[in-house]
Formats: C-alpha cells, sequence, structure tokens
C-alpha cells in the first residue's frame, strides 16, 4: 500500500526541563480545553431545532460556519503544539506526565505515530519538518458519514474501527489523496487493483464505505484482530507503518475526538 498522506513536521527546538516542560504542558492543556470547546459550541448549534422564518434560517447556519470554522481552527492550532512536542522527546518525557494519564497516554502514542512516519519518509531526527494545511477539508467525505463506514466494517469483521481509521488517514488522509500512487494503487484505502478484486469484489476502489469494507476483510484474513501486528504489516510491510497506524489507532480508542483532530490536520478553510 501507498503511504499517501500528509507528512506531520515539527520544529527542533532544544529541549529542557523544568518551566519549559511546565509551559509546553500549560499549552497544550490550553489548546486541548479550546478543542473541546469549539467541539461543544458546534453541538450545541447542529441541537437547536429549525427555526421557521428563512432569515433565521440563514442565521442559523451562519453561526453554524462560523462555529465550524473556529473548531477547525483550534484543531489546527493544537496540531502545531503536537507536532513541535513530538519532535522533542526528552521535553515530551518531562511535559506529558504533567497532563495526567490519558492525556500524556494519547500525546505519547500520537508523537510515536508521527516519528514513525517521519522515518519512512527518511526524515532525519531534529530535522525541521512543519504542519502543511493544503488540503480542503471539504475533499473527503464528512467525518461522521467516514465513522460509519468504519463501525459498519468493524460490525462486520471484528476490526476495531480505530484501525480503519488510522490506515484511511495514513494511505490518503481520507480520501482526500486518492492515487493513483506510483505503484498504482488507488482510493482512499490504497489498494492496488488486483488485491481491491480480492478482498472487495464487485465493489468501487474509489468508494470509501467499498474500500474500507475490502480493508476490514483484509486485516480479519491476515490475523486481525487477533495479531493487529502481522495485518497490518500484511497491508503495507514496513514496521514503521504498523507502529504509525497502531499509534493513530490508540490514540482514537482513548479519546474518539482524535479522529476529529486528525480529518483537519492536513487542511484549510
Amino acid at each position: 500500500m501507498a503511504l499517501g498522506s500528509v507528512l506531520p513536521g515539527v520544529t527542533a527546538d532544544a529541549a529542557g526541563p523544568g518551566s519549559q516542560a511546565q509551559r509546553e504542558a500549560a499549552r497544550l492543556a490550553a489548546a486541548a480545553d479550546a478543542v473541546q470547546a469549539a467541539v461543544a459550541d458546534v453541538a450545541l448549534l447542529q441541537a437547536r431545532p429549525a427555526a421557521p422564518a428563512a432569515i433565521d434560517q440563514a442565521r442559523a447556519r451562519l453561526a453554524l460556519d462560523q462555529a465550524g470554522y473556529a473548531l477547525r481552527d483550534a484543531v489546527r492550532q493544537e496540531q502545531e503544539l503536537v507536532y513541535d512536542l513530538s519532535g522533542q522527546p526528552t521535553l515530551a518525557a518531562a511535559a506529558l506526565p504533567l497532563l495526567g494519564a490519558s492525556r500524556s497516554r494519547e500525546l505519547a502514542d500520537v508523537g510515536q505515530a508521527l516519528r514513525a512516519l517521519w522515518t519512512m519518509a527518511g526524515i532525519d531526527p531534529g530535522t525541521p519538518v512543519h504542519p502543511r494545511h493544503g488540503r480542503t477539508y471539504a475533499g473527503a467525505e464528512p467525518v461522521s458519514a467516514l465513522l460509519g463506514y468504519y463501525r459498519a466494517a468493524a460490525a462486520r469483521t471484528g476490526i476495531d474501527w480505530t484501525y480503519l481509521a488510522a490506515i484511511n488517514f495514513v494511505e490518503s488522509d481520507f480520501g482526500r489523496n486518492d492515487g493513483p500512487s506510483s505503484a498504482g494503487a488507488l482510493g482512499p484505502m490504497q489498494f492496488l487493483p488486483a488485491t481491491f478484486r480480492e478482498y472487495g469484489g464487485s465493489g468501487d476502489i474509489m468508494s470509501p464505505r467499498d474500500s474500507i469494507q475490502a480493508a476490514a476483510l483484509l486485516l480479519s484474513r491476515n490475523g486481525a484482530p487477533a495479531d493487529y501486528d502481522r495485518a497490518i504489516l500484511d497491508y503495507n510491510h514496513s514496521h514503521e507503518y504498523v507502529t504509525a497506524v497502531k499509534g493513530y489507532a490508540a490514540a482514537m480508542q482513548s479519546d474518539p475526538l482524535w479522529l476529529t483532530r486528525f480529518y483537519y490536520w492536513s487542511t484549510h478553510g
């Protein structure tokens, strides 16, 4: 399978103990709070009943659009901090425990995934790599629809939905970069056509629903859920790839809001 998503980045500041770790932890905590608050604002607006008057309906759509942008902006601001800390393992080791066990574990998993992708890309440790926001968020199916596909495939095969989401992210940035790759892989889960016919049957290789189902079937026939390492390694013959997928999946297992974060990480608007 092809590695199709945008690569994460980091600045290469020198690590430091004590107050620097406290500052980083405080910034990360504030950024996470901002994301949570933005999610709550969007949910509140979505839950409101439709107004009877056309002008009020227009105002409601505008308010929801503004809240959606505020959420995307909060995610991207947090992303900058996550990338930066992920590239400084010494500082991360001092800062993450200050955030509490759950948040520390999530960020450690994400950091491990990011570093594995940098290794796959041949980026030397300490090389500054910055986030790219070159893709439109509307270039993929809505995150709610994708989550439905992951869960439906999970129900049929027993594969944890987070592994399907992680592969979808790494392979194609949720379908925003669906090929063909240099090897000829296509679609949101980056299948070679012959492989897709084996697992996807008469489905559409470019369809998120069909390709996610095919990916779940591939994983289940190659050892998952009993042995995710073996199954993911069959998907892409790279141990760094396995590390990246498992790291992203672990973060989403701890907090499903990471799916929304990853969904907006490469986007603008």
